[in-house]
């Protein structure tokens, strides 16, 4: 029908209008500006593009705003509002749509508004406006005269969610003619810049070939009803404005022209899931006989991915630290509400060989669906919703072997050492010299240029390993990781304590090899550690004590012991004087442990003065009664020990010392004759 008749005229223009030529002439410039557009080409949970006017793909739920919703059904949902507006001349709205899975905010804002009409109200207005639209956002505009398309309004549309589709209706799209055939407007709609599409009436349009810009035929005036348009845009990122320009692309007469909008709507995909696998590291198995591979499984409602060909499944290819095929196909589509458990499983290995991540990430802002994340290779999402674009990355990395220890200190906190103080600052102080690393009393011992631990194979085995060497931390610490490759098949390793030359802490409390044995599906292997102290904080000390006589002693157990009193009455280690040459001497060499870990192999070795021989003036020889070791003949003497009547070494045989009262010291007693001949 023809609408405005009662509007006032301006003079008339005769011009020749084709609608294809001006478009043409656009065309140029529509490209350029799709390519600066926002769109979502590297976003793998694009849906499928689907301009199918006024609806939402199968499955996805609607979220409509207006006066006809369409029926809702438990696969396809509907949430619907009855559209309205602010007060007129209100240029935006935002509409919310609130759920327990999160508010979804739609937002509708005009902007580069001209050449606006007032007569009905100050656009934009809702409601039925002139009987040709009905339940709309309403604008009336005024058509100056001109030859060239000018702009007079643009709508943008927003969600706070990652769309599936997005569009709405738009009213009264067309022209009109007055006095002489001349036109005052022909209304074009133009959703190019934000790759949309638009349906049109053949009968009242004309559509450019890519559908994006429709452009009402000269002098056509459509019914009401009878020229309602659907603008429709596919998969949109969330925040990212759908745009409208609303054009009149020729005016040869000023008079009005209303457009109204309405019927809008967006969708929600169902809940989407990608599953990706990474891999820090080589395989724990990456040989060509035996490969790790990574298979990921997701189950739940009616995904089967035990079934042949199933996207919810995939096994990894690839050697070394490479993965491929490493992702979900395409994305799984879920259903809302339902429990998905995601698995993994090694193939030709053990899980118990990788430290296992998982994380997962929720495209969708503002969802209240919750992510997981933890250290499983088996975890379950639940309470999906329609929006969600979740990723799940799971994160192997393969165990490697973790050698540790310290060089530490074993002096019990000592103070003040000395090197033969038996006091029970030392005997009664089980910290002290026990081999092990007391962590809240001792301390590592400081590095020092050359003092380094070697990790190597152990002696006697044949097996192949390249041996490391690290130097000792500032604080005594060290530490090698090795790769299952590194380890190859050894069963066991020795860790090497290297001295430097000049060694401050030079006796050992711990032998200076450690040997580690390799356990099937261990990999710490901490503690390694050595005890180190400085001379005066060792373990053995020895008292040599002095009994002076005349020779006639024929028992020397009957001598007692005092070591602070008197040479000529008791074993003393008090000086002797005025000795007399020809008299004896008899000895008595104890030897104390007064640490906490038992003493191997102790050998006394006391060599008897010789005249001309660092400085003595006499020879002494070894004389009766026979050596003999306190503790029933322990320590004993060495065959090569010297013999009655005979200058050289006395010696014994090894022997050990415990660290009890009973077994922790030992003593031998020797009788000497000091010679008769003196120098001058």
């Amino acid at each position: 029908m023809r609408k405005f008749k009662f509007f006032s005229h301006l003079a008339f223009y005769n011009l020749f209008y084709n609608p294809r030529n001006k478009l043409n002439m656009l065309s140029g410039v529509t490209l350029l500006l799709i390519s600066t557009g926002v769109y979502s080409a590297d976003n793998p949970f694009e849906t499928t593009a689907d301009f199918t006017a006024a609806s939402c793909p199968s499955g996805h739920k609607m979220y409509y705003m207006g006066a006809n919703a369409p029926a809702s059904t438990p696969a396809n949902p509907v949430a619907k509002q009855t559209l309205s507006w602010g007060s007129a001349g209100t240029t935006d709205r935002s509409i919310i749509f609130e759920e327990s899975s999160g508010n979804k905010t739609f937002k509708i804002q005009f902007s580069g508004l001209k050449d606006l009409n007032n007569d009905v109200d100050k656009p934009p207005f809702f409601g039925p406006n002139r009987g040709v639209t009905s339940s709309a956002i309403n604008l009336e505009h005024n058509s100056p005269v001109s030859n060239l398309s000018r702009t007079n309004h643009i709508l943008d549309v927003t969600v706070d969610r990652n769309v599936s589709k997005i569009g709405y209706k738009i009213q009264d799209l067309d022209s009109t003619t007055v006095r002489n055939g001349q036109v005052p407007y022909i209304e074009q709609a133009d959703v190019s810049l934000s790759g949309g599409q638009l349906t049109s009436f053949p009968a009242y349009h004309d559509i450019n070939n890519d559908k994006n810009i429709v452009t009402a035929l000269r002098g056509r005036n459509c019914d009401i009803d009878a020229c309602t348009i659907s603008a429709t845009w596919p998969y949109k990122i969330a925040n990212t404005a759908v745009n409208l320009k609303h054009n009149n692309f020729l005016s040869e007469n000023n008079s009005v022209h209303a457009i109204g909008y309405s019927d809008f709507y967006f969708c929600l995909a169902p809940p989407k899931l990608i599953v990706k696998k990474v891999l820090t590291g080589t395989r724990f198995n990456d040989s060509d006989t035996k490969r790790d591979q990574f298979n990921i499984k997701v189950a739940g409602g009616k995904l089967t991915p035990d079934s042949q060909g199933s996207t919810a499944s995939f096994t990894t290819t690839g050697a070394g630290s490479t993965i491929t095929n490493g992702s979900t196909v395409t994305p799984l589509e879920l259903a809302p509400n339902i429990t998905y458990t995601i698995s993994e499983n090694i193939i030709n290995g053990n899980v118990s060989n990788y430290n296992t991540s998982y994380v997962c990430s929720n495209a969708t802002t503002g969802s209240n669906s919750s992510t997981p994340s933890g250290n499983t290779s088996s975890f379950t999402l639940s309470n999906l919703n329609y929006g969600d674009e979740v990723t799940c990355i799971i994160t192997n990395t393969p165990k490697s072997y973790s050698f540790s220890g310290i060089v530490f200190n074993d002096n019990g906190k000592i103070i003040n050492p000395t090197k033969d103080d038996v006091s029970d600052k030392y005997l009664n102080n089980n910290l002290y010299f026990n081999g092990k690393y007391d962590s809240s009393n001792e301390l590592g011992i400081p590095f020092t240029s050359g003092h380094t631990i070697t990790l190597n194979k152990c002696t006697g085995d044949t097996s192949t390993f390249t041996p490391q060497t690290v130097n000792i931390n500032p604080d005594g610490t060290y530490s090698f990781t090795l790769t299952p490759a590194q380890l190859g098949s050894n069963t066991r390793l020795c860790a090497t304590q290297n001295e430097p030359n000049n060694y401050t802490y030079s006796v050992d409390t711990t032998s200076n090899v450690r040997q580690i044995n390799i356990a099937t599906d261990t990999f710490n292997y901490p503690d390694n550690n050595f005890g180190d102290v400085i001379q005066d904080n060792a373990a053995l000390v020895l008292f040599k004590s002095q009994y002076t006589h005349n020779c006639s002693l024929t028992d020397l157990t009957t001598i007692n012991v005092n070591y602070t009193g008197s040479a000529s009455t008791a074993y003393s280690i008090n000086s002797i004087s005025d000795i007399i040459p020809g008299q004896c001497i008899a000895y008595r060499i104890e030897a104390v442990n007064r640490g906490n870990v038992p003493l191997t192999d102790i050998i006394i070795r006391d060599i008897l003065q010789k005249k001309g021989e660092n400085g003595a003036l006499v020879t002494s020889t070894l004389a009766t009664p026979t050596p003999i070791g306190e503790n029933s003949g322990v320590p004993s003497f060495s065959n090569s020990s010297v013999s009655i009547g005979n200058n050289g070494q006395v010696l014994t045989n090894g022997f050990p010392l415990g660290i009890t009262s009973s077994d922790r010291r030992r003593a031998i007693r020797f009788n000497t004759k000091y010679g008769t001949t003196v120098n001058p």
